[in-house]
């Protein structure tokens, strides 16, 4: 037969929990403070992470939906928005590797855009070539055709307040040439602040008026079927020994990182993020210590009749998760309806499941990290304190 001791110290999940929020429970007003608390800087976390994941999905956009499997470009180039200049006949190279089923070149360049009214706005000129690959993968007026028509462009939807746009048509200026929107995009977006304005590459050379009529910026490959893409990278670099050959995949990180590390933006926001959850920790931490401190009797009461300290650690931990998992559904809840309403905007809250995850878990481990003040305060307890007046 088991003693009253040994029953004790093996109490029931249910009872544990069910006494772990009873205590935390007593104090409604502060336990709710509490989660509000833990929810917003939950939120604020998730936030800072939902705009590197937007960001590095925006300035890899272009990049990621070109349909191509490697490109070629200047060696050194930093990022997509930085590309200089490499002969057009780098294409024709490119054709005549084995394993190369096409190649296109397409042109990328800073300009101005002016507006009727006489202001000015830098915008990022993306010359397309025939089958208009790196262009818009989603229209939201006209065809993307119209920018084969001399002096016509598209634009996207999101910017068109900022070039002093109301739809198709109109007449605007870059470098003193005309420039008439021919047709409307829809999602394009820029992490410059700088609107794609996007055309061919001989209306692109006209508006640029520094690229030579036998310059381009890139050249997108795609491989035939069944071939090793590693073959053939390594066949057009020697093929191409004047320029550098990276995956879509590579070229895309090697943007991201320019970005979100050389910049120092994705530090920024990290280091932000960590915060959001150190500050949630503290909450978290005064939260279960104040419980703890006020149940001291009712602890020792529990240490006087049998209760092991696993089963009293459990419940302190156990209050601590209460509080985090409230502020991650405070904070979580807020951040999936932030992401929904700013879809549509240039700066969107996007995110992955690991994210997600991510910092919820890190939220817990927090949680669970700072209850070690609570920890030390009830490994002090003497129980025959509940016995004193």
């Amino acid at each position: 037969m088991k003693t009253g001791k040994s029953l004790l110290q093996t109490v029931p999940g249910s009872l544990s929990f069910a006494l772990s929020v009873a205590m935390i429970w007593r104090r409604k007003g502060r336990v709710a403070l509490a989660i509000s608390g833990i929810g917003i800087l939950v939120f604020l976390a998730k936030a800072q992470i939902g705009l590197m994941v937007g960001w590095t999905n925006t300035n890899t956009a272009l990049i990621r939906h070109s349909g191509a499997d490697l490109w070629v470009m200047a060696r050194n180039t930093p990022a997509w928005d930085y590309g200089t200049a490499i002969p057009r006949q780098a294409v024709f190279q490119a054709r005549s590797v084995h394993g190369v089923a096409d190649a296109e070149a397409l042109f990328m360049a800073w300009n101005t855009w002016q507006r009727p009214d006489g202001r000015k706005v830098n915008v990022e000129l993306v010359g397309l070539d025939e089958k208009f690959w790196g262009g818009p993968w989603k229209m939201k007026s006209g065809n993307l055709s119209a920018i084969r028509r001399q002096d016509h462009v598209v634009v996207d939807e999101l910017y068109l307040s900022l070039l002093g746009a109301h739809g198709v048509g109109g007449d605007f200026e870059m470098y003193g040439r005309r420039a008439t929107i021919g047709a409307i995009s829809e999602g394009i977006r820029t992490f410059t602040a700088s609107p794609h304005i996007f055309t061919t590459i001989a209306n692109a050379i006209e508006y640029d008026r520094r690229y030579g009529s036998n310059q381009i910026t890139y050249v997108l490959v795609k491989c035939l079927p069944g071939v090793s893409l590693r073959t053939v990278q390594s066949s057009l670099r020697k093929e191409i020994d004047y320029a550098e050959v990276l995956t879509t995949r590579e070229f895309a990180r090697r943007t991201a990182a320019y970005w979100m590390i050389e910049t120092g933006v994705g530090f920024t926001v990290v280091l932000t993020a960590i915060l959001g959850l150190l500050v949630a920790a503290l909450i978290a931490s005064q939260t279960v210590m104040a419980s703890t401190r006020e149940a001291l009797p009712n602890y020792a009461t529990l240490r006087a009749i049998g209760f092991g300290r696993k089963p009293l650690v459990g419940m302190v931990l156990i209050q601590s998760i209460f509080l985090g998992v409230g502020g991650i559904g405070v904070g979580g809840g807020f951040f999936l309806w932030a992401s929904i309403a700013t879809a549509r905007t240039p700066v969107p809250l996007e995110y992955t499941p690991v994210t997600l995850m991510g910092v919820s878990f890190a939220i817990l481990i927090a949680c669970i990290v700072s209850t070690a003040p609570a920890l030390r305060l009830l490994f002090k307890l003497d129980p025959i304190a509940v016995f004193h007046a």
